[in-house]
Order: C-alpha cells, then structure tokens, then sequence
C-alpha cells in the first residue's frame, strides 16, 4: 500500500493564450466513459480561463466529478488540445506505478470509494476532489511487470468489447436498411410479385383498449402483464417474455391480451413515444394496462404489422395525432383509421421471418456483449484486488498467464 503521492506526479504545461488562435477543450464523462471533445473555440472566447495542453499516455480526473468515476486516459487523439485546471493530468513518478494500471484501479468498486474518501463535502459540485488529499490515497501497487501484464489483459477485454459493439451497430444499421426496403416494397423477396394494397387498420383488426394494471399493481410473481411505459422502454417489436406480473384479483380489471395481439403505447411524456408496436407473442395469456391499445390482426400478421408502425411513415401519423401538453394520448379511432400499405399475406409472414431473424440475430449478440462486460468487471476485481496465481481465461481463446 503505497500513497499516490508518491508514485504520480502532476503534469502542467500552461497554454499562452492568443486571442485569434482557435483552440479544443476536452471533457471526461463519469462512470469511466471516457474523453470527449469539445467544440472548437477562439482565444478571445477562452478569455482569462487557466488552460493546460492535454499531455497524451497520462491519468486525468474531473476534479467536480471524480467521486462518481470522471476519470479517463489521455492518448494521441487528444494530443494538442486544452483541458482547463479542473482535468488535472499525471504521469509515472519513479517508474513504479503505471498511469494505466492507476486508471484500471480507480475504475473498480474499490477505487471509487477512495475516490470518495478524497473528494470530502455534500452532493454535487460541492464534493470537489482534493489535490492533498488524492496524494495520500493509499493503494495496492504490485510488481510493474504484473502491471504490464494487467493492462494487456484488460486492454485486449476492451479491444474485444469494442469489436464486439462496432458489430452490433453495423447489424442494426443493415436491419435498418433491410426492414425499409422490405416494408416498403421497394425490394420484394423472391417468388413474390403480386400488388400491394392500402387497407385501414381497422379492416384488418379488432382495436380495444387495456385496462388497469398500476405500478402499484406490480410484484415479483403472479400473471404476466404488459404496461404501456414499458413498450417504449423495455420491448423490441416482439414480446416473448414480460417483465410484469400482477396478482389474480388485479388480472381481474386488465384487459387480456393472447398470442399475435399487437399492442401499441397511447400514451407517453412526449410524442415521439405515442404508437410505439410490439407484438404480444407470448405462450398463454397475459394482462394489458391502461393506455395500452390492442390491435388484434384478422387479416394480417401482427409482428408484420409491428415492424409496420413501428416506420418512419405511422410514426410520423401517430406524432401528427397525438393530442395533449404534459402526457400526450392517441385514442382508438385515430389508431383504426390509419392507411397502410400491405402485401399479400403470404409476403407479410416472410418478411416478418426475415427480420424477426435479424432482430435474433442482434439480440443474441448483445447478450454475448453483456457477458463480456460482466466477465471484464469480475477479471477486473480479481486482477486489481491481488495478484492472480493461475491462468485467467479470456474470450476467443486467449489466455493471461498472470501468476
């Protein structure tokens, strides 16, 4: 255990302002989400503020919000730009503490709390972190090369992660492409080429309303229920499982909904939630509440129609419907009379394969993600906690012969 005093030093080099220079700040997000930089701005807009040039490869804090994590590394992406006296930086004092390993330590449950410890005050902006005090945090600092082999673990975690994440997006881009072609009938899928027609929903569909089913009226087990909040929040455009469960005397008020219901949100705190479509695809029978209106297809299929609403086209109707300041509503008839052009049904239910596969195939991957953060949040306790006397196994293969 040894005082970060000791082992870091503070790295300052003063910016001489000039008025017609353009200069970029840098900022740190909390809970260790890293650097972002600021916009663009002139020396005379800077005025008399202390600036510092951003020294890439060294540990930096936001001083205001350090005690919630605002902690970040330094790298070449930032080099020649400003940070203000807030993002103090610091690099290795005697080769013993690498400013890598400090920012893994402080990015732990156990670093935060030192963080806690020397950032004394209230809430807020009132809890500042203290120059002395950070210097007398005492930490556990292993042998370097130990050092050296933590940072490559955690590092090559990241790099995973990342590649990981860039997946994902590119997947949903590509979903996204593919759903607004498809739902379009600007591409049509094989052995189909019979005309579209435009049909009123509530031609196609039998619309009620849900009832019931409070916040108050949810518990950890019991019948499964659906709350309109949670059809923005929580659900893609196919419920398989609910979150929400009710007791039977509540079940009583709801409305009951069964498997191929589409359910859509009638109401939100702003409008670009109203309409929000999930299919209820569900085994067995479950509860819709309040504000829920049902849309039960007779001559269409509902994840079809799901994918359907949820496009830019019914979202734009549904936002230009919408009534109401604080809590805006869309209501039942304003749901039956909208047009949509539909294929035939055969053509519905492939398209409504083809991406429902998709929409599996990302949420498999990001289940994979959330995986690989959790087994990075438990190597990151054991290898900054301790040294690690066998080998730790990491994604793909890969092994850390930390010892």
């Amino acid at each position: 255990m040894r005082p970060i005093g000791e082992l870091l030093k503070q790295v300052r080099r003063p910016v001489a302002v000039q008025p017609d220079t353009v200069y970029r700040e840098i900022g740190i997000r909390s809970h260790c989400k890293g650097i972002f930089h600021k916009p663009e701005v002139t020396g005379k807009q800077i005025g008399n503020k202390r600036v510092f040039w951003v020294e890439p490869g060294c540990l930096m804090f936001n001083i205001i919000f350090a005690w919630e994590q605002a902690v970040a590394m330094t790298s070449d992406a930032e080099a020649g730009m400003i940070a203000s006296h807030r993002f103090p930086m610091y690099c290795s004092r005697n080769g013993k503490l690498l400013p890598e390993y400090a920012w893994r330590y402080f990015a732990t449950p156990r670093g935060k709390y030192d963080l806690n410890i020397a950032s004394p005050g209230g809430a807020g902006r009132n809890r500042t972190l203290g120059q002395e005090e950070f210097k007398q945090l005492k930490i556990p600092v292993p042998p370097i090369e130990y050092q050296r082999k933590v940072v490559g673990v955690l590092s090559t975690m990241d790099r995973t992660i990342s590649t990981m994440e860039k997946l994902i997006a590119a997947k949903r881009t590509l979903k996204k492409g593919l759903a607004q072609q498809l739902l379009t009938g600007q591409r049509r899928l094989p052995g189909f080429n019979k005309p579209w027609r435009t049909r009123r929903i509530d031609t196609i569909s039998r619309i009620s309303k849900g009832a019931g089913v409070t916040k108050e009226d949810i518990q950890p087990q019991g019948l499964p229920a659906v709350r309109y909040g949670e059809l923005y929040t929580t659900y893609d455009v196919q419920i398989t499982e609910v979150r929400s469960f009710v007791s039977s005397e509540a079940a009583q008020a709801a409305k009951p909904i069964r498997r191929g219901d589409l359910l859509l949100a009638g109401s939100g705190e702003d409008r670009i939630e109203i309409g929000k479509a999930a299919a209820y695809m569900g085994d067995g029978i479950a509860y819709a509440g309040g504000d829920v209106i049902i849309v039960s297809p007779t001559d269409a299929n509902s994840v079809f129609l799901a994918y359907l609403l949820d496009g830019d086209h019914a979202r734009r109707e549904f936002y230009r419907r919408a009534q109401g300041e604080s809590i805006v509503h869309i209501y039942m008839r304003d749901v039956g009379c909208l047009e949509l052009r539909l294929p035939p049904r055969e053509e519905q239910d492939r398209i409504a394969a083809v991406l429902g596969a998709a929409d599996r195939e990302i949420v498999l991957l990001e289940k994979k993600l959330a995986a690989l953060r959790e087994l990075k949040k438990g190597l990151m306790q054991k290898l900054l906690s301790g040294p690690v006397k066998v080998g730790t196994k990491v994604p793909y293969g890969q092994v850390a012969d930390i010892r």
